[in-house]
């Protein structure tokens, strides 16, 4: 009888969750690099809204400036129309002081559009720094996670590994060759059959072949997918059992 079949069904326990860690494993980078680049587009976003708001203000105090420019012009002008000598002259004072006025309503116009825009900017501030303060604390927790399950896959692949050693000398060798050149290609790579027809690819088994895993003399395969069958009733009891 082949030596090794219960071996090789731990063996093949063994290697199925270490392929799983692994690949959980080999993922991790994927997911710091999701976390920074979210991180990156709230700090982003933050700053965005921040220079917003600054835009508004400095919009006001430029408006607020040419008002102040304005307003001096007027009082400068209406100073001057009492000293004018001709008709001429003080027709062009009332047209400029005319003009003064109409920039001082347009300015004031400017400085309300301006502090609806800083109100706007200030309340779109308040919800994008709460939105990224509630991302940070999310995202925090997501990267503790994540160095966690990094020290998890580390500690349980080295475990592994290690079981990988103590169980894979109990199978044959050309046993194990042969597993391990299936596992390559297709998981499970052991399956183990009560009836004429394999679990991995439901395909019939030929009765001889069947006779074959019975008699548990030499490896079969399946015809159609390569993987090793073993009958369940050919296992070797567990060690200690």
């Amino acid at each position: 009888m082949l030596q090794g079949l219960t071996q090789l069904l731990e063996l093949q326990r063994v290697d199925d969750e270490l392929v799983a860690l692994q690949t959980d494993y080999d993922g991790l980078p994927g997911h710091r690099e999701r976390i920074e680049a979210e991180r990156i587009a709230c700090d982003e976003q933050l700053a965005a809204a921040k220079q917003a708001l600054q835009a508004a203000e400095g919009g006001m105090r430029q408006a607020e400036g040419a008002l102040q420019d304005r307003e001096a012009l007027l009082q400068k002008l209406e100073s001057q129309q009492f000293q004018v000598k001709s008709n001429d002259a003080y027709t062009a004072l009332l047209r400029e002081m005319d003009q003064a006025r109409e920039a001082i309503s347009e300015h004031e116009t400017k400085i309300l559009e301006h502090m609806d825009a800083i109100e706007q900017a200030r309340g779109q501030l308040a919800e994008i720094e709460k939105h990224v303060a509630e991302t940070r604390s999310r995202l925090e927790a997501e990267r503790r996670a994540i160095d966690a399950r990094d020290e998890e896959c580390t500690r349980e692949i080295a475990r592994l590994q290690a079981l990988r050693t103590e169980v894979s000398p109990g199978v044959e060798r050309e046993l194990l060759a042969r597993y391990e050149r299936v596992a390559k290609r297709r998981r499970p790579s052991v399956i183990l059959v009560k009836e004429e027809r394999c679990g991995g690819c439901r395909v019939g088994i030929p009765p001889q072949s069947f006779i074959e895993i019975l008699r548990a003399e030499s490896i079969v395969t399946c015809g159609n997918c390569s993987r090793i069958l073993i009958h369940a009733d050919k296992l070797e009891p567990p060690a200690g059992s």
